[in-house]
């Protein structure tokens, strides 16, 4: 089970069945969904299977403004494959989504901030978390930055949004501390 995260500002909560509304519209609007690479127009049977799926993976997080409980936003931690394409107990692949009436006010950071820090307690075995963001997504990479994530490489080219045409996108890594506790 994962935990709650209260930041300053926000809370994240697991992402639930109820969220399909608010997730929903925020997947289709082109302003997140096209930045993000994520395949458009999506049906509402599309949406559900997306929210389905996404609810299936090792982290999968709601970003909610506390006053309202309603999801503005998610942060998802997928399942990381190594170079044999072997599930990698030891990563993560970061995933995260804003609506843009919240954009430019550091909420994502600050989410970022709250789930990083509790997952050296939830996942022990977590070493790296990766990230990629299309070359054309500024505001995706100003997040990673001011999140600590290190950019590994700016030429990255993969195919996006169900498309098989090739994207440039720039791949980040953040390594995580673990706090180890020294007995006297």
């Amino acid at each position: 089970m994962l935990p709650l995260i209260t930041t300053r500002r926000l809370r994240l909560r697991p992402l639930t069945e109820s969220d399909l509304p608010a997730y929903q519209a925020l997947i289709t609007d082109s302003r997140v969904s096209v930045p993000a690479g994520l395949t458009q127009p999506l049906t509402d049977q599309q949406a559900l299977a997306s929210l389905v799926a996404d609810r299936q993976q090792p982290v999968s997080y709601a970003v909610v403004w506390p006053t309202t409980n309603r999801l503005i936003g998610t942060v998802m931690g997928y399942e990381h494959s190594d170079t044999t394409g072997a599930p990698d107990a030891t990563a993560l692949d970061l995933g995260y989504l804003l609506a843009p009436a919240y954009w430019g006010q550091g909420l994502m950071p600050e989410a970022l901030a709250g789930w990083l820090a509790t997952l050296p307690t939830t996942f022990p075995a977590l070493t790296t978390v990766w990230a990629a963001s299309l070359a054309t997504n500024r505001r995706s990479q100003q997040v990673l930055i001011k999140s600590a994530f290190e950019l590994i490489d700016d030429q990255m080219m993969a195919p996006i949004g169900g498309s098989w045409e090739l994207q440039r996108q720039f791949l980040y890594r953040l390594t995580l501390k673990h706090e180890k506790i020294m007995s006297k």
